[in-house]
């Protein structure tokens, strides 16, 4: 097994950071794509050991942070808050989009790669870029969405609505790491600009044309089951299926730093071996 980072440049020349994970340089493999969601990052909790997983069980295995994510050239910390101020669901599109680019030419994991068996592998808000890029991509072949959004007008959004556009930006808080992290408009604009077309999670969900595995946890506190349940409602049920896994929280769980994996997120990574195993190898 070998891993290898890497840092390429978006149309904007901001970096997005990432890193590979190969089981033998000398062979080739399926790709999986892990991207993060909201205020998340390529190594929070789960990601490293999940990848190492799938390195194991012979996939490449590519996480990285979308250049808006916050993190910075540390890869463990918010310093980068003004990018995450400015990003968007269309700049994280496009860096999927530059992921997979550069993955095609040789860039990510040299030539190890069977470029015709990309997986996508989303968490919450990284789960609805999934699907809205898998819906028009034909380079991923299969798709699987944990905790995944269903819609980007989230309602935790637009109960600020009035107040954000008024002053101009609105403050979060982090809860793990308690710092303030502000959004500005550049993501109202962007869902009020496109919500309805390329940024329509359930219109994409009906278009897509690949196998998709949706998971989800019934005591999941941020994005509520309900959205799953639309997800596999919209999507076409004979290439689609829905897992939902009793007891499982958010992040199935799972806590950062990583303290060992836990039953629920045991049965989420074992039902996305199995699927990406039927449908990339």
């Amino acid at each position: 097994m070998e891993r290898k980072s890497f840092k390429i440049f978006n149309k904007r020349q901001e970096p997005i950071r990432g890193d590979v994970c190969i089981p033998d340089m000398n062979k080739r493999y399926p790709v999986v794509i892990i991207c993060h969601g909201f205020k998340g990052f390529k190594d929070w909790g789960f990601f490293p050991f999940l990848s190492e997983v799938l390195c194991k069980k012979g996939f490449i295995v590519v996480k990285f942070n979308f250049s808006g994510s916050g993190i910075g050239e540390d890869l463990q910390n918010f310093t980068e808050l003004d990018k995450f101020a400015s990003n968007t669901y269309s700049k994280e599109l496009e860096d999927l989009e530059k992921v997979i680019d550069e993955l095609e030419k040789g860039n990510v994991c040299g030539r190890s790669a069977y470029l015709d068996r990309i997986g996508l592998l989303g968490h919450s808000r990284g789960g609805g870029i999934s699907i809205l890029k898998s819906a028009f991509d034909k380079r991923v072949q299969a798709l699987v969405t944990w905790s995944a959004i269903s819609h980007v007008e989230r309602q935790s959004f637009l109960d600020v609505l009035p107040q954000w556009k008024r002053q101009k930006y609105f403050d979060i808080v982090n809860m793990r790491t308690n710092q303030m992290m502000r959004l500005n408009l550049d993501i109202v604009d962007d869902f009020e600009k496109y919500g309805e077309t390329k940024l329509n999670i359930l219109k994409s969900t009906a278009k897509l044309n690949v196998p998709y595995l949706i998971i989800h946890g019934d005591k999941d506190e941020s994005v509520p089951s309900i959205e799953a349940r639309e997800l596999y409602d919209h999507s076409n049920q004979s290439r689609s299926r829905l897992e939902m896994i009793a007891g499982a929280t958010h992040t199935y769980g799972v806590v950062h730093p990583f303290q060992g994996p836990t039953p629920q997120f045991k049965k989420a990574m074992n039902l996305t071996i199995e699927w990406f195993n039927n449908w990339l190898k």
